[in-house]
């Protein structure tokens, strides 16, 4: 068996509807990502919105960990945290620690000329106190060092609750908790960002709200906490979810709906006071929608298996880390090879470019690692 079909093998055991929205995900990023550079019309178009695409790898990522967690609560009475521990940490620390490497190391690699402190790439601790004007590169592992935090903190508050019979009340606590982050973001835009509304001041506003508003994990708990509310739905009330599994493409097209609202409701500036209290938490709940429809049957998604969604889903991770450095290295040879800004072939090279390096990554990296993971995991049987 060849190392792609392993791949693609390997995605099988999961449900094809969350690979087509991990690989929108990850599309939806890379477009962001690539307005850095002169490009087609299209690209800005669809790419002004394509940040929300970190939202719905939260959700995504909210709902795969709270279910693995729960389900071991739910069967086992504890949580295995060795086992999970192991687990994540051979699947994510190899790679990104390798793109780490490689910018710190190699300085002409980078998409901007600084960089945050080493200290904070190897503690997780990035995404805080992040100036976005002269800490630019490999600014877009913040969110990484969110889903690092909530990999340590998620199973120590379910091991809590479970311990203190606090899962009757879990939907009282991930309300708390996604109100809180609601709240906390509100006073942080108040705090930083009001005198720039009042005063109509422009300069600094996009670097001073992405510092204290938009990368910090207290003001981003909505899609994790929603992605985990689905996991609980799922492990603990099963008539319920027996009765919503009808409604699989009700729930998707709804996701939908509430996401053209948002981007209605985003689209002007999204930095402002309202956007940004309920536009996040309007996003959580679309894409929730959609992640939880598309886990059923009765979704049209969760029937359409394709190779393309599933590959790409495989390498998002990877994708993700290198897209950056690989777009800022091919502009140069492509303008020297003549292929205009404004053209869709130089677009879909880099695109393709970013694939091969994640297939590399994959391949020398993630699967030797992965490897060794399962066999681990396998004696702890």
């Amino acid at each position: 068996m060849s190392y792609l079909s392993k791949l693609t093998d390997a995605k099988q055991t999961h449900l094809a509807g969350l690979d087509h929205l991990r690989a929108t995900a990850i599309i939806l990023v890379f477009l962001c990502h690539y307005r850095a550079y002169e490009r087609p019309l299209w690209v800005d178009v669809v790419g002004k919105f394509g940040w929300v695409g970190v939202d719905l790898f939260f959700v995504l990522s909210g709902f795969l960990i709270g279910e693995q967690l729960l389900r071991q609560v739910h069967e086992l009475g504890k949580i295995d945290f060795s086992r999970f521990y192991i687990s994540r940490t051979l699947r994510i620390l190899p790679v990104y620690f390798f793109m780490v490497f490689l910018y710190f190391a190699f300085p002409f690699l980078r998409e901007r000329e600084g960089i945050a402190p080493l200290w904070q790439f190897i503690t997780f601790t990035q995404n805080f106190d992040l100036d976005f004007g002269n800490e630019g590169a490999f600014s877009h592992a913040w969110s990484l060092s969110i889903e690092e935090q909530f990999y340590l903190l998620l199973p120590l508050t379910i091991s809590l609750s479970s311990t203190k019979g606090h899962f009757k009340k879990g939907f009282y606590i991930l309300l708390g908790v996604f109100l809180f982050g609601l709240l906390v973001r509100g006073a942080s835009w108040l705090y930083f960002m009001d005198s720039f509304y009042s005063h109509n001041i422009t300069d600094g506003r996009f670097v001073m709200y992405n510092k204290w508003v938009y990368y910090p994990t207290y003001n981003r708990l909505d899609s994790l906490v929603v992605g985990v509310a689905i996991a609980a739905i799922v492990t603990y009330s099963k008539e319920l979810t027996h009765r919503i599994s009808r409604y699989g493409n009700r729930l998707f097209f709804t996701g939908v709906a509430l996401l053209a609202l948002a981007y209605v409701f985003l689209k002007d500036d999204r930095l402002a006071f309202w956007p940004t209290l309920l536009g996040y938490p309007l996003l959580a709940l679309a894409f929730g929608c959609m992640v939880f429809g598309a886990i059923f049957p009765s979704c049209f998604l969760y029937h359409i298996h394709w190779k393309f969604s599933t590959v790409i889903a495989a390498l998002s991770y990877s994708i993700y880390l290198c897209h950056k450095v690989v777009n800022e290295l091919l502009q140069a040879p492509l303008d020297v090879l003549g292929f205009s800004a404004h053209s869709n072939w130089r677009v879909l090279l880099c695109a393709c470019c970013s694939i091969i390096g994640a297939l590399f990554m994959n391949r020398v990296i993630e699967y030797p690692f992965l490897k060794w993971r399962s066999a681990i995991l396998k004696r702890q049987k």
